[in-house]
């Protein structure tokens, strides 16, 4: 189930949006909370520490997943081959 205040909270710590910035010509959103940021920022996300050590663990975490499908898939590869090299022997 949504715990509904949580949403709630979460919305009201948002910052608000004007209709000037929403008609912004060029502009990046962060990754974590959404909101917009300059299109000349190097990583998208924001200056909020909690946004910044979300996206640092986010990206551990994947690049710890690209490691484990590449351990996985050389493996699979490995059962895969080591037969058709035991029928040519």
């Amino acid at each position: 189930m949504v715990d509904a205040s949580a949403v709630k909270q979460k919305v009201k710590n948002m910052p608000k949006r004007s209709r000037a910035a929403a008609h912004s010509p060029s502009h990046k959103h962060c990754r974590v909370c959404g909101i917009d940021i300059s299109s000349k920022a190097e990583d998208r996300v924001c200056k909020d520490e909690d946004c910044i050590k979300k996206y640092d663990k986010d990206e551990k975490n994947k690049e710890r997943l690209r490691r484990w499908m590449l351990v996985f898939f050389g493996i699979f590869a490995f059962l895969t081959v080591l037969p058709i090299l035991a029928q040519l022997m």
